[in-house]
Formats: structure tokens, C-alpha cells, sequence
């Protein structure tokens, strides 16, 4: 954990008692990440209100409310989205930085593995998994059986043996394996810098959920103004099947300049956005491999089209 050295408030409350060390590390954290120019009053403002809900929520809840923990002292709500979009798009990348996947032959006919993946990878994962392990699609195995009996870890590590041997070899399938509703702003989808949430509970950068917006298999809900929903699930602006199969007659390859990352392992992105009024056909569509589809939804880097359609990306100063 973090020291609480400077953060006095948080230390008088841990030592009475009144909050945990999990969360005052997430206090701690939270402090580290205020934008520059705050003032050591506002921070102590920001502070004692992190520390009041912390005797309210458990630490995980207390990490969502202290991404947006400026609001104690900033009036401007686009200032706070875009504080909390910057530290989502913060973690987002030192998660992929983190990415790891290992195995260990354990010599009895079985491997052990380990990994570590972004949260929003691994929500698509454990929602296809409990999706598969689902009780009304267990076999009854000579009887009916309470959920209680149910040895959990082996119905998912079952689950996910099934699901490794029908993973595709000659290509990455277009759509997300996992039907998730991202609930998403308007104003979002059109360039703010707000966050979205999956109905999983992940929070996503606003970047990194107009990426995901593109891919079919993800249901939109757009909320307007007083979070009113706009549309629930509409898929018409998706690129279908047949239009990735004739785009895949013009490319070999990820548009990306240099990128050779094979057609069939590409998402197809809307060189116009959706949100701009850009169509979803052919002459608008460009596609991209996954890491080239997150950089181009991605406000910390430039992109511009070469002469002969290729895509060039350059880190913004």
C-alpha cells in the first residue's frame, strides 16, 4: 500500500479505524493523480470527501467515485469527464503494457496458465464463460443438482477447454464473442471526453468504447439528454459480413502504413464516423488491425491518410 505520509486526514481515519488500508491506498492513489496546478487546501478537500465514502462503500466502488473525485472541487463538469477519460486512457495502456500470457507444462497430461489481460478483455471473457456454465445448460450428469453442488471451477475450466477448441485457425472472428451492452452518451459517441460503461460494470474511456462501438456484437445503449435512451442495440450502421468479404478483395493487409497484419484478423472502421453522419459502406470503410483500431480512436495520437490510402499514426506532443 501506499505510504499515507502527507495525506493526514486518510491516516487519522485508518488509524480510528474508520476506513480500511485498501482504501486509503485507493485515497492515496486517487491524491497522486489530481491534475497539476491544484492547491494543497483543494486537495485536502478532495480528501476528507474521499475519505467520508469510503465508510460507505467498499474499495472497488470507492475507485469508480475517486476517478471523478474532482468534483468536489471543480464546477465544471467536462473538466472532470475529461479528468476521468484521461485516467481511464492512463490505465487502458499500462494494461496492455502488463499483458501477459504463460504456461507450465505440469507433466500429467495437464498445463497450468497464467494470465494477465485489461479488465474490459477479461469481462468479455467471464461473460462468455458464466454464459457457458450457465445452470439451465448444465447436464443434468444422472440426476437434478442444486447450484450449490456445482464445482464451479471445473465447470469453467471445462467451459474454457470448449471454448479454446473452437477458436477459429484461419482467422480472428469480425465479431466480439460476447453480446455487451456499452451504455454511452451522445455526446460521447460525437468526440467528448466522457467515459462509458459495459454492462458488466467496466468503465471504458471514450476512446477505447467508440473502438468497441465499431465492432459488431456490441449493443449500444445512447443516452441522451437526462440519460433518456436514444437507441438500445441498433446494429444497422455495422459493417456486415458480405461487406467485409468485398473489402477483403481490395485489401491483403491492415491499412495501417507498414502494418502487415493480415486482412482477416482486421476490424473494418468507419474512415468518416458514424457519429458524423458517415456511411456504413464501402468506399467509407478502412480496415484495421486490433492494436491500429485502438490507436485510431485513441486522443493521444495523430492520424492521417497517405496519398495512396495507407494511414500514418504519430504520437500527439
Amino acid at each position: 500500500m501506499n505510504s499515507t505520509v502527507g495525506h493526514d486526514v486518510t491516516a487519522a481515519a485508518l488509524d480510528k479505524g474508520l476506513v480500511s488500508p485498501a482504501h486509503a491506498d485507493v485515497i492515496v492513489r486517487a491524491g497522486q493523480k489530481l491534475p497539476a496546478g491544484v492547491t494543497d487546501a483543494q486537495r485536502r478537500i478532495v480528501e476528507e470527501k474521499l475519505v467520508a465514502q469510503a465508510q460507505r462503500f467498499d474499495p472497488d466502488q470507492l475507485r469508480r467515485y475517486a476517478r471523478r473525485a474532482t468534483e468536489a472541487i471543480e464546477p465544471d463538469s467536462t473538466v472532470v469527464d475529461a479528468h476521468e477519460d484521461h485516467q481511464l486512457r492512463t490505465e487502458e495502456e499500462a494494461a496492455r503494457a502488463q499483458t501477459r500470457l504463460t504456461f507450465h507444462d505440469n507433466g500429467d497430461g495437464t498445463v497450468t496458465g497464467h494470465f494477465t489481460v485489461p479488465a474490459a478483455a477479461a469481462a468479455f471473457l467471464r461473460k462468455i464463460i458464466e454464459s457457458m456454465t450457465s445452470p439451465r445448460r448444465m447436464p443434468k450428469e444422472g440426476g437434478p443438482a442444486s447450484q450449490g453442488s456445482y464445482d464451479w471451477d471445473h465447470r469453467r475450466g471445462l467451459a474454457f477447454a470448449e471454448l479454446l477448441e473452437h477458436l477459429p485457425t484461419d482467422h480472428l472472428h469480425d465479431k466480439t464473442a460476447a453480446t455487451v451492452v456499452v451504455t454511452i452518451h451522445h455526446d460521447v459517441l460525437q468526440g467528448a471526453l466522457r467515459a462509458a460503461h459495459l454492462d458488466t460494470g467496466q468503465a471504458l474511456s471514450a476512446g477505447e468504447v467508440r473502438r468497441l462501438a465499431c465492432t459488431a456484437g456490441i449493443l449500444p445503449a445512447v443516452l441522451g439528454t437526462g440519460s433518456v435512451a436514444l437507441d438500445l442495440g441498433h446494429e444497422t450502421r455495422l459493417f456486415s459480413q458480405a461487406q467485409r468479404v468485398a473489402k477483403g478483395l481490395e485489401h491483403d493487409t491492415c491499412a495501417a502504413d507498414g502494418c502487415e497484419r493480415p486482412y482477416a484478423w482486421c476490424e473494418l472502421h468507419h474512415r468518416r464516423p458514424w457519429s458524423l453522419g458517415g456511411k456504413t459502406d464501402l468506399r467509407n470503410a478502412v480496415p484495421l488491425c486490433h492494436y491500429h483500431h485502438q490507436r485510431i480512436h485513441d486522443p493521444g495520437f495523430w492520424h492521417r491518410y497517405l496519398p495512396e490510402g495507407a494511414l500514418r499514426f504519430s504520437r500527439r506532443p
